[in-house]
């Protein structure tokens, strides 16, 4: 079931290109990594200000980027 959630298919033909492709790979993965990295600070009850608002802006701009190469339905899949 997880393949099938993370290879959706949409109606809205999509142009990537190799570069777009790693740049949202690499953008995906820096929101994994910094998501991780403002959880174990959350739990250890150390100062997650900083954390928090790297975690954040790296959202924001990994859904901006979604929404300008993709479609408005790749934000809700």
């Amino acid at each position: 079931m997880l393949p099938l959630y993370l290879f959706h298919v949409t109606n809205v033909p999509h142009q990537e290109s190799p570069t777009l492709l790693w740049s949202l790979l690499i953008c995906n993965a820096f929101v994994v990594i910094a998501g991780i990295i403002f959880i174990y600070q959350l739990f250890t009850l150390k100062k997650v200000l900083k954390s928090g608002i790297i975690f954040g802006i790296a959202i924001l701009v990994n859904y901006i980027l979604i929404a300008v190469y993709g479609s408005f339905f790749d934000l809700l899949g």
